[in-house]
């Protein structure tokens, strides 16, 4: 996979996500993502993981690779804001 920068790996995420929860990221951060995302992007990372398998055993094939691309999506976005804070901090 290539190297993304940043604002690719957000908006490839945001593409895929709901508008509620981009709504809520917004009144986080305002017009950007940072380290205030974290939790929040963790927890839908988790949540998508979950219902992908949950979705594969009911035979929801669409619906589990909508699930698996936004938690695809996530991985790079989390370890990005999570680089940038740890550089932040240190």
């Amino acid at each position: 996979m290539t190297q993304l920068s940043m604002e690719e790996l957000i908006e490839r995420y945001l593409l895929l996500e709901s508008f509620d929860v981009t709504e809520e990221l917004l009144d986080l951060c305002g017009a950007t993502l940072d380290a205030r995302a974290l939790p929040l992007l963790r927890k839908r990372l988790q949540e998508e993981e979950r219902q992908a398998a949950g979705l594969e055993t009911r035979g929801y094939i669409r619906m589990r690779e909508k699930s698996e691309q936004l938690a695809a999506s996530l991985k790079p976005l989390i370890a990005e804001l999570e680089g940038k804070t740890d550089v932040a901090t240190s």
